[in-house]
């Protein structure tokens, strides 16, 4: 499986690194924490789905989730949020999202992941 994280933080980028490592050993794992980082990524061929903070310095979920959208249509995205509920310009944008993870409860994004991975997945 080949994701791609688009998000800030060090120390979160790391947790959910190890979170996923855990359940996937030989996962392909590619990190986006700038704007031209994640312009960068969206270059190359789509991973089999995106995990996406609420923001990168100067760019929003929900612009996240369109430039995604446009590059990779069809490409998961999973929100992985430190507040869920907190931010307002989110909130609209959620529902096009293939899922929405807290940071505070990792335990839930492989099996969110999983999830959504089968959703996939013809019958």
């Amino acid at each position: 499986m080949h994701i791609l994280l688009i998000e800030d933080m060090d120390s979160d980028a790391e947790l959910i690194r190890l979170e996923l490592l855990g359940e996937w050993p030989a996962l392909q794992f590619d990190w986006a924490s700038t704007r031209q980082a994640l312009s960068q990524a969206l270059a190359k061929p789509a991973p089999d789905l995106i995990l996406c903070d609420s923001r990168l310095p100067g760019l929003h979920g929900a612009d996240i989730l369109e430039l995604a959208a446009t590059a990779w249509p069809g490409t998961p995205l999973v929100f992985c949020v430190g507040s869920p509920h907190g931010d307002p310009i989110l909130q609209p944008v959620l529902s096009r999202a293939a899922g929405l993870v807290d940071k505070n409860r990792l335990q839930t994004l492989v099996p969110t992941i999983k999830r959504v991975m089968a959703a996939l997945r013809p019958d």
